[in-house]
């Protein structure tokens, strides 16, 4: 016989988990596992450490979450802002800082020639312009809303808790590019990358510094690199690579 109950003897099932002594029986083996076992790890599943930073980053995200729920709606005297008060502050912030919108017509005019970098910054900017009409009319709408012109529908109210809470609507987020930011610095983050697209309507030439996180859609500038350099050394395009 190959197998002998002394060769599992203080065998390590996973790292910190060892089988319990020759010929066990019952008993001990369910007191070894309910003593002995530790705490699930991705390791006792074969997985890299680093496995499970999502799921805690996930779980640290909504019990934050329902502790936000959980705060008062309303606050009186001295003891804070409303949510009304809130919102209405931020929507009046955010409408004053707003950039104005790309004359996306009067770029394409300027256009001499529509190269893959051109092409890239167009696309940008239309994106750009989608964002800012969603954000804009929403805050309008939301005014309105606040001074009693219009009636409160769900999205309304939803976008009102959302500026109050410091959170970027979802409506502005399916728009938007990735971001785990607040409110306050998302939008900071927004004029940054609206300043670059601005820099670049003016010369409509390749920067010489591009921002490429500042972009929604930063491969398609690395495809434009390589698009630019196959047809400059006439390289087949599908046999280059970009490497960091």
């Amino acid at each position: 016989s190959y197998m002998h109950d002394e060769l599992l003897e203080g065998f390590d099932i996973f790292p910190g988990f060892a089988t319990p002594s020759a010929q066990p029986t019952v008993r001990d083996i369910i007191e070894h596992i309910q003593n002995m076992m530790p705490q699930e790890t991705p390791v006792a599943f074969g997985m890299h450490t680093n496995a499970e930073i999502g799921f805690r980053m996930k779980q640290a995200d909504s019990m934050f979450l329902n502790i936000r729920e959980l705060q008062p709606r309303t606050g009186g005297g001295t003891v804070g802002m409303s949510v009304t008060e809130r919102a209405k502050a931020c929507v009046d912030e955010i409408s004053e800082k707003m950039p104005e919108v790309f004359d996306f017509v009067e770029i394409v005019e300027r256009v001499e020639e529509r190269s893959p970098y051109v092409n890239v910054f167009l696309q940008e900017i239309e994106r750009s312009m989608e964002l800012m009409a969603e954000i804009s009319r929403s805050l309008a709408e939301l005014d309105l809303g606040l001074k009693g012109d219009l009636q409160m529908s769900e999205r309304m109210e939803a976008l009102q808790q959302c500026l109050a809470e410091d959170r970027v609507p979802p409506t502005w987020e399916a728009l938007a590019y990735p971001s785990n930011r607040p409110l306050a610095q998302w939008f900071v983050n927004f004029i940054d990358r609206y300043r670059q697209l601005s820099d670049w309507s003016m010369e409509l030439g390749l920067p010489k510094l591009t921002w490429l996180s500042g972009l929604f859609n930063p491969q398609s500038f690395l495809t434009a690199v390589m698009q630019t350099s196959a047809r400059k050394n006439d390289w087949p395009l599908d046999k280059m690579v970009v490497q960091t």
